[in-house]
Parts: structure tokens; C-alpha cells; sequence
């Protein structure tokens, strides 16, 4: 029975936990074989428009992620990225883990092309949820993120997880600092998820929104 049990543990949080910040990056793959296509209205004090992106697991570790942007003045960018979780630990509800991210974004406007080479950390569990990552590419970004399961479901039943993150921007002379509120609400393979980023001494710079559909086959 207890054999039974922590084999339970395990499917639930390997399967049903899958969150990651909304602005920042987690450490998290999708199952081998796996597809996610998601669909993402974004806002900022420059454009505005909706984000696609489609993610294939290549191995339980190793996943491929596509990424365009169309924005209200046309097409705006196209990437991809690969993140590569290079360690793991499982125990009984919880996940532990480490990645790495590199990849490649091009800038339809300006005719640009930036490399995307960074790190994440994850601790995932039926309560807590603790992120952090940087990234380099066109700004470096900072982020850490706190998340918590107000109420614990079971498997299979609608899923809510709030989150408060700490983002931060640099690009030569230009910092930004912000403080994001978000959610993640999961309900078996669909995920809705969004959130505001709040500026925090930080000027030339509005709040920015985005919100999200997803789903995993």
C-alpha cells in the first residue's frame, strides 16, 4: 500500500504540475513525444498582439520549443529554443530541477538576430512552487517567482496556483525592475494562465499584461 501510494505521489506531481512563471522561464520539459500548443495575447508599452508557440518533448528531457509573434503593425518575430534539464530529483510530491536554455529569436522589424543562452531552477511540490532563472539575449533578464496552491485538489480536477514574480530588464544603460502577479489555473490537460507586470523604479516603462491558453497532447 504505501508502494501504491508514493507511486501516485509521483504520477500526480510529475503530470499534473507542470506550471512555470508567465514572464520568467522554469526548468520544466513536456513528456516525450508530448506536443503543446499555446496561444498568448501579450501587452507592452511598445506593441501588442498574440504569441504562438508550439513545444515538442524530444525526450522526457530534452524539449523543442517554436515561437512567432504577431503583433498590431504585422508580423514581428520568430525563434525557437531548446531546453535541456540536465538534473532532476523526485520525491513523494515534489520535483526538484535544472536546466539549461539556449536558442535563437529573430526581429522581423529591425532585421536582427539574438542569441538566447540561459539557466533554470525549479522546486515544485503540492503546496510551494520556487523559480529562478537568467537568460541573455536581447536584455538580460532576471527573474524569481513564489507560487502557492491555495487549495489541494485531487488529480484530474480543476487546479489553481497563484504566483508572485520579481522581474528584471538590462540593456545598456536601461534597467527595469518589476513586481508580476499571476495565475495558473489547470484543469486535466488545459491550462489559462496570466498576470501583470507592475513596474518598480523603473522609468519609460508601463505595465504590462498577458494572458494565455494551453493545451498538451
Amino acid at each position: 500500500m504505501k508502494r501504491y501510494i508514493l507511486i501516485l505521489l509521483f504520477i500526480y506531481i510529475h503530470f499534473s504540475v507542470a506550471h512555470e512563471p508567465i514572464f520568467g522561464i522554469g526548468p520544466g520539459t513536456i513528456f516525450k513525444g508530448g506536443i503543446g500548443i499555446e496561444t498568448e495575447y501579450e501587452r507592452n508599452e511598445k506593441e501588442e498582439g498574440v504569441a504562438t508557440e508550439i513545444l515538442y518533448g524530444l525526450t522526457e528531457d530534452i524539449s523543442l520549443t517554436l515561437r512567432a509573434f504577431n503583433g498590431i503593425k504585422g508580423f514581428q518575430s520568430y525563434g525557437g529554443r531548446v531546453k535541456f534539464r540536465f538534473w532532476k530529483r523526485y520525491a513523494p510530491g515534489r520535483i526538484d530541477a535544472l536546466s539549461v536554455i539556449v536558442g535563437v529569436t529573430h526581429s522581423v522589424e529591425k532585421n536582427i538576430t539574438y542569441g538566447i543562452v540561459g539557466t533554470a531552477v525549479g522546486h515544485e511540490s503540492r503546496r510551494w512552487y520556487f523559480f529562478a532563472d537568467i537568460r541573455s539575449g536581447d536584455k538580460l533578464y532576471i527573474d524569481g517567482a513564489v507560487g502557492i496552491r491555495p487549495w489541494l485538489t485531487e488529480y484530474l480536477k480543476p487546479d489553481l496556483v497563484l504566483l508572485t514574480e520579481l522581474n528584471y530588464e538590462s540593456k545598456g544603460g536601461y534597467n527595469a525592475y518589476f513586481l508580476s502577479p499571476a495565475f495558473f489555473f489547470t484543469y486535466r490537460n488545459v491550462a489559462i494562465k496570466g498576470g501583470m507586470q507592475i513596474p518598480v523604479k523603473s522609468e519609460d516603462v508601463e505595465e504590462r499584461s498577458a494572458i494565455s491558453v494551453e493545451i498538451h497532447f
